[in-house]
């Protein structure tokens, strides 16, 4: 007699003809259990082990299969271990049901028994669903592609379309969203149960979605940029994503409605419908989704959709909450009760009612921390911290503050390297923590809170780098280290905060000394006005930025002015924070003369893993890169070989243009080691590490590529020079792209523009910047001032031309 732990609420996909059966899905994975011929002892256990299991009694369930497993030769200890699996797995409890899983694959590969081979197919792909919920999907991928290599070899189509719809979940989770459709389609056509086809239709549902949202950030990135023709296709495509998602959505409901389907894959199908489709256009009740999941034994999948269905549906959220924390506490889940007091605690914070919010977020904190969940725990130390803001209690906001953050902190490793779709969004999830945390340590202008603000926002400096980057390959400095770094006599550091409601400016002295400036202006109104004056600043042929260069003046300089004057330093090193990366500061004017008429000045981030040159360059042993032939849609750069020959008249320079400008040439010849580095030719940094490159003769260099690159070179390049057209050009990110590499790379200097430059006006202006920097023996900030000022002079010497160069350190 054979006997199964299964839900009885959900309807099997299809079943293998001896033991197996296999509903495969992120939120519920059954295994399949088979039973060998038992003493009767073996088998009373296991039918009250099932039948604690339908009683929702997993703790005696569990006792009862792990006192089994002690008997093996009774009862197939495959069959225990299955069952533990699949009960661990019903609590969330994946690392278990993984061990359970591995056991049972493993006895069954050491017999190699030709007749278990559809039941090891089964187990293959419930442990390969696992990592995926895991985010470990380069665990699950090679799994699932062995489990439907095995199905084809057993002729057993229903088997291969489980693997391939478990194979769909995992390229989603991995952000390979292409690849991910792919697998869900063939999935469909070896697929017969209805059940198993609402899951497919489900995970193409959130991967047109997700990859929707992928090119509406591809768009955003191209309108920063200004390439209108990406930023129209990819708002195309986007379009044609959300097209999909809501026809898979559709058919989805209609195959649950026409099949009368009552599981979690029915609920999630109808909360996808309705999330996709505004209130008017949808005809679901939200009392049939309630229905459906009042009928679901207790899960912490259950728990997660109750959680979303109260996000939904506000006026009833309290009461829907309070089913979810019932649940998830009958089942001993403390993961999935954080979630659920949470949710509760934002819930009446909505509502105003603060007290009720403090107690149930509270709440959420200690079931976070009882089972070290710290990513979720973050979540409730911020909306502490946000909670007691607004009741004035900003001691204990500070508290919560900075406990949110080292728990940010703390997961940073973990978070950057998740599957993509598991990763944090850095700008929506994480960063506002730090902002709001930054705009209660400045308000009160004490100086040791201005110091902690400094740290705090070298830490979302930091943040933003590596979330540029995807990975954690750069450490921050202590703040010690990066004084003696930067600072020096004639040397002093403003740093801009830009918060919500108004922006900051730090004003770090020589001597460590530091004062903050407020400056009463929304976020939304200085960004307008940044991106007008570098708009006006394209302009050559006209003088309408001058208005914008002396009100910004006004805004970022003056209340300084009188602090300048007393020290009187001879540079400045800016660290800006957002739109204010995209400007030169140079061109800032007070009336009378432009800032960069005043000082020398250089721009950071405030980070660096690497050593700081004392001054200036002593070997000026150049490599020059430069192409002047029209490549990859871009114009030629006819003036690059004049410049690339007035740069020789003063340094000792090696060059190679056009097709000497390939991959390989590139890299073999910065291997022989060369102090400084200049490369005339196209290239962009902005938007993301997949869209910037340098562009070669024979292809694109990719930012990856160039980091690999000048991280293996034996002797770090001292100093970078990019001179052509949109080489820092972009959104803000652009400067982290520079910089990073610079900081990665232990590149000590870049020069580089911040829009696109025409070559021809390029000329002059590096002829200057070199002969400066070598027969005058001034650093590098120093060099491109005097050059800067010589264009100043000039008749044509609009800021469009000269000020868009800069130097990043």
């Amino acid at each position: 007699m054979n006997v199964s732990i299964k839900n009885i609420s959900l309807i099997r996909g299809y079943l293998f003809k001896l033991y197996v059966t296999l509903v495969l899905t992120l939120e519920l994975t059954n295994s399949s259990i088979a039973r060998a011929k038992e003493v009767p002892t073996a088998r009373e256990m296991l039918n009250q082990a099932q039948n604690y299991y339908l009683q929702g009694d997993y703790d005696r369930a569990i006792s009862l299969l792990n006192e089994l497993l002690k008997t093996p030769q009774q009862i197939d200890s495959v069959t225990i271990d299955s069952n533990l699996a699949e009960i661990y797995r019903h609590l969330g409890q994946y690392n278990q049901a993984i061990a359970h899983w591995k056991t049972a694959i493993e006895s069954i590969e050491t017999k190699n028994d030709e007749v278990q081979k559809p039941k090891l197919i089964a187990l293959k792909i419930d442990l390969a669903t696992a990592y995926t919920h895991l985010g470990q999907t380069s665990l699950a991928i090679p799994l699932l592609e062995e489990a439907i290599s095995l199905a084809k070899q057993e002729q057993k189509p229903e088997i291969e379309g489980a693997a391939r719809k478990a194979l769909g979940d995992a390229e989603r989770v991995a952000g390979e969203y292409d690849r991910a459709i792919t697998a869900y389609t063939t999935s469909l056509n070896r697929t017969q149960d209805y059940e198993s086809i609402v899951k497919i239709f489900n995970g193409l549902v959130e991967v047109y979605q997700l990859r929707r949202q992928q090119n509406l950030g591809f768009a955003e990135g191209a309108k920063l940029e200004k390439n209108q023709g990406l930023f129209i296709k990819y708002n195309q495509l986007a379009t044609t994503d959300r097209v999909k998602a809501i026809e898979y959505a559709k058919r989805a409901v209609a195959v649950a409605a026409d099949k009368n389907l009552t599981s979690l894959a029915t609920v999630r199908a109808l909360l996808n419908w309705q999330r996709l489709l505004p209130k008017r256009e949808t005809t679901i009740s939200f009392k049939r989704i309630s229905s459906l999941l009042a009928r679901l034994p207790a899960s912490r999948s259950k728990v997660y959709l109750l959680i979303e269905l109260a996000e939904l549906e506000q006026p009833e959220a309290i009461e829907i909450l309070s089913q979810a924390v019932k649940t998830a506490s009958g089942l001993g889940d403390k993961r999935a009760l954080s979630f659920a007091l949470g949710g509760l605690g934002n819930t009446y914070e909505k509502r105003g009612d603060l007290k009720q919010a403090l107690f149930w977020t509270q709440k959420a904190q200690l079931a976070a921390q009882e089972v070290f969940a710290t990513d979720s725990l973050y979540q409730w130390q911020w909306q502490a911290a946000r909670l007691y803001q607004v009741m004035g209690a900003d001691d204990s906001a500070r508290d919560a503050y900075q406990g949110a953050i080292a728990s940010v902190q703390s997961i940073r490793n973990d978070l950057l390297n998740a599957e993509k779709q598991l990763q944090l969004d850095i700008r929506s999830q994480v960063e506002p923590i730090y902002r709001e945390y930054l705009g209660l340590l400045l308000k009160s202008g004490d100086k040791a809170q201005i110091t902690e603000a400094l740290n705090t926002a070298d830490l979302l400096q930091l943040s933003q780098l590596q979330s540029y980057f995807e990975d954690d390959c750069l450490e921050i400095k202590s703040g010690s280290q990066i004084n003696k770094a930067f600072t020096r006599s004639d040397t002093v550091i403003i740093r801009s905060i830009i918060l919500e409601d108004k922006t900051y400016l730090i004003l770090r002295l020589p001597n460590g000394t530091v004062k903050s400036y407020p400056v009463k202006i929304k976020a939304k109104q200085l960004e307008t006005q940044i991106d007008n004056w570098r708009y006006l600043l394209e302009e050559l042929s006209s003088e309408r930025y001058l208005a914008l260069s002396q009100s910004l003046y006004n805004l970022l300089i003056r209340p300084l002015a009188k602090d300048l004057e007393a020290i009187a330093p001879s540079k400045i090193v800016f660290i800006n924070d957002g739109e204010l990366r995209n400007v030169p500061m140079a061109a800032l004017h007070d009336g009378q003369k432009f800032l960069i008429e005043k000082y020398a000045i250089s721009y950071s981030l405030g980070l660096n893993s690497q050593g700081r040159r004392k001054n200036k360059i002593d070997n000026y042993k150049t490599l020059a890169f430069g192409l002047t032939v029209p490549k990859n849609g871009f114009p030629a750069l006819i003036n690059v070989r004049q410049e690339i020959n007035d740069i020789a008249k003063f340094v000792d320079e090696r060059q190679f243009l056009d097709r000497e400008f390939t991959q390989e040439n590139f890299q073999q010849q910065l291997d022989k080691g060369y102090p400084i580095v200049h490369l005339a030719t196209h290239a962009r940094f902005g938007g993301s590490t997949e869209s910037a490159f340098i562009q070669a003769f024979d292809r694109e260099i990719s930012l990856t590529e160039l980091e690999s690159i000048l991280t293996s070179l034996q002797q770090p390049i001292e100093l970078l020079v990019l001179s052509a057209c949109q080489t820092a050009a972009g959104n803000d990110r652009s400067l982290l792209g520079l910089a990073g590499i610079a900081a990665r790379a232990g590149i000590d200097t870049v020069v580089g523009s911040l829009w696109s430059v025409n070559d021809a006006q390029t000329v002059s202006l590096m002829e200057d910047f070199y002969k400066y920097l070598a027969q005058e023996s001034l650093n590098e900030s120093e060099a491109l001032r005097a050059a800067q000022l010589e264009q100043i002079d000039l008749p044509l010497g609009h800021p469009g031309i000269w000020s868009s160069f800069v130097v990043i350190r």
